[in-house]
């Protein structure tokens, strides 16, 4: 379970069911008035989400998103401008000789901006979100209705990377058992 420094209390509903999963699920978080960072209302400071108490839950989801999809031994390496730290974790694997095919870093393969989408959009659907909270129409460059079409018929890239993690399926197959997308097999990359 995740930790939070004081009592959450977000000012919009679909934001707090977020706060709440995303407690739930093992990240922590951090109520701090005034926080921002790439998005408005949330920066990710070493591997947990300082949150302004007026975050949207679309801006929860998709910063809580990159966090779910790097394996956790690396999570704290995440702050501010996620460049650095994934540049630390390629290093770091480079230096310990990690094979092309080990798991830690085929997971590391799959750890971009479209994953932490596909990520965001399961873990909405997931809390029974409208569609229009989980992804904002402005949002993504104002292509945020064009996003959600193509994640609610599983034509987004980032599914791909989220499966090839091992955290779902795209289909259904008679080689491999999971859940098939949006559901997931689990919530955070160990």
């Amino acid at each position: 379970r995740g930790r939070a420094t004081m009592s959450v209390e977000m000012a919009c509903t679909h934001a707090q069911r977020t706060v709440d999963f995303l407690m739930e699920i093992g990240l922590d978080i951090e109520i701090v008035p005034g926080s921002s960072g790439f998005v408005s209302g949330i920066n990710i400071h070493e591997g947990a989400l300082h949150v302004d108490p007026g975050a949207k839950a679309s801006n929860l989801l998709h910063e809580a998103g990159h966090l779910a999809i790097v394996p956790s031994r690396f999570r704290g390496y995440l702050s501010g401008n996620l460049a650095h730290g994934m540049e630390r974790i390629f290093a770091e694997l480079e230096a310990e000789g990690t094979a092309p095919d080990a798991p830690v870093l085929r997971a590391m393969m799959q750890t971009g901006d479209t994953e932490a989408t596909a990520w965001a959009w399961a873990a909405g659907k997931a809390l029974d979100l409208p569609e229009e909270e989980i992804i904002r129409s402005s949002e993504y460059g104002g292509e945020g209705d064009c996003i959600r079409f193509m994640l609610s018929q599983r034509a987004y890239i980032g599914i791909h990377g989220i499966s090839h993690a091992g955290f779902c399926l795209l289909r259904g197959t008679s080689l491999r058992k999971g859940p098939i997308y949006p559901q997931m097999a689990f919530w955070l990359q160990h």
